[in-house]
């Protein structure tokens, strides 16, 4: 029978102690050698460290890490005087880097299909309006902007690519997980060191500049919101998100609203051009539009908009822009 514990350890350490099915997910993809080296990875050490904690032999850590690492479950601190490696950190991140394992098995995807609609859905729930730290924020589409300053380069998408020295494109670990086709699968862009992660592991390809603000247009068209880290130096990835397979919106806006923090803009219909013809209204995902105008013109809630400017490429009349209504100093630093 197979040892639980080091699992159970593993589960514990990126916030799911609690979990019974994030365990399984472990022992799914890492072995008991290989979790015991996981655990004595943390602190980030050399493998002549990791060998000593562990208590497995040098040869057969230096046999080891490297499919770990390829796995996702072990990442590179590359320093002048050694490398060091440790363990993943926390949920997202294990969930991004393993589920784009090249050869990843049908049974592990299932696995975490039945985390999120069970124990995710549980957990959701307990923080729906709590005040936790927002982890992603949104970024507008590249489109007019009316703003009262010069747009800043965590809030201009375009400006982030170009300030970028290395891009790669993955796919989305979400739309992987839930098997989703119907919108476009390989749309999340790496930036920098997740990029050469992503290279280094072959979990990515790597795109011109050109290129990637092609399937940035790409994927506003498809609908599909740009989310970076809540920060305001972009240094990691530009993430497309949709309302059906995102693992931290689906299928609940309200939700999503408590994850994701909004862009400094909002959208605001131009006085007399609207028509009324419902696109912007079944483009939002978030509730924020409704025909509720004079001539049941559109009407943006604005405590319900976050931002993203998907309604404004959608609009056959020009008829809604994005404002400046939040100030840049409320992007964490």
């Amino acid at each position: 029978m197979t040892d639980m514990t080091p699992y159970r350890k593993l589960a514990a350490d990126i916030g799911c102690g609690d979990s019974d099915i994030m365990p399984k997910i472990f022992a799914m993809i890492a072995s008991q050698d290989e979790a015991k080296l996981m655990l004595a990875a943390s602190p980030p050490a050399t493998v002549e460290e990791i060998s000593e904690k562990s208590g497995l032999p040098l040869d057969r850590v230096e046999e080891m890490i490297e499919p770990l690492f390829l796995k996702g479950l072990i990442f590179k601190s590359k320093k002048p005087d050694a490398i060091r490696y440790y363990k993943v950190r926390h949920l997202g991140q294990f969930h991004d880097a393993t589920v784009l394992t090249p050869g990843v098995s049908e049974d592990y995807l299932d696995l975490w299909v039945e985390f999120e609609t069970t124990e995710e859905v549980a957990l959701r729930e307990e923080l729906r309006g709590s005040e936790i730290p927002r982890g992603m924020r949104v970024v507008p589409v590249n489109v007019s902007i009316e703003s009262q300053s010069q747009i800043a380069a965590p809030d201009d998408v375009t400006k982030i690519i170009e300030d970028a020295e290395k891009i790669a494109v993955t796919n989305c670990s979400c739309r992987v997980i839930h098997r989703i086709s119907d919108v476009p699968l390989e749309v999340c862009l790496q930036i920098n060191k997740a990029a050469s992660y992503a290279l280094e592991r072959g979990t990515g390809r790597e795109l011109s500049k050109k290129e990637a603000l092609e399937l940035l247009r790409i994927c506003e068209k498809e609908g599909l919101v740009h989310c970076v880290d809540n920060r305001f130096e972009v240094k990691h990835a530009i993430c497309n998100c949709d309302a059906v397979a995102c693992t931290n919106w689906r299928p609940d806006p309200e939700f999503a609203r408590t994850f994701v923090a909004p862009s400094r803009f909002a959208a605001e219909v131009v006085a007399g051009a609207c028509t009324s013809c419902d696109v912007c209204v079944d483009r939002c995902f978030f509730n924020a539009i409704s025909l509720g105008g004079p001539d049941e013109t559109a009407v943006i809630d604005r405590d319900r908009c976050v931002g993203c400017g998907l309604c404004t490429t959608a609009c056959p009349d020009d008829a809604i822009i994005l404002e400046e209504v939040r100030p840049e100093s409320s992007i964490p630093a």
